[in-house]
């Protein structure tokens, strides 16, 4: 296991690495760090059920780029609440034309990785 300061680091590049890519559209470079048994708690603005398996996620997750093609997330705080549990912070924005108003949030996103994958991710609402 590395030391805290360098898995802090490592920790950071990933997810810096998943917003860039979640951010230019390419959900596949993002679904490509998850396991293809994943379990998946959308985040309730997106009004889905908890997802299970790789290709169920990537298609909701198409699904809600093509109706808002205009999806930002920005992280704002990331941290590791045991070894392979980590807990980010983050604020989504979803827009585009014809698709009304933007839609804006913040969510704690817990996620756990076995083996370099995410086995288990879920998103609430920050309060």
């Amino acid at each position: 296991m590395l030391p805290g300061p360098l898995r802090r680091r490592a920790l950071q590049g990933a997810f810096d690495r998943a917003r860039d890519a979640f951010n230019r559209g390419d959900v596949e470079a993002v679904m490509a760090l998850f396991a293809p048994d994943v379990e998946y708690g959308p985040p309730p603005p997106l009004g889905a059920d908890e997802i299970v398996g790789l290709p169920a996620v990537l298609e909701f997750w198409r699904g809600v780029l093509a109706r808002w093609p205009d999806s930002t997330i920005e992280n704002l705080s990331i941290r590791e609440a045991a070894p392979g549990r980590f807990v980010r912070t983050a604020r989504l924005r979803h827009a585009g034309p014809g698709a009304g108003e933007p839609l804006e949030y913040e969510i704690v996103q817990t996620t756990i990785l076995r083996k370099g994958r995410v086995v288990r991710q879920v998103n609430e609402l920050s309060s």
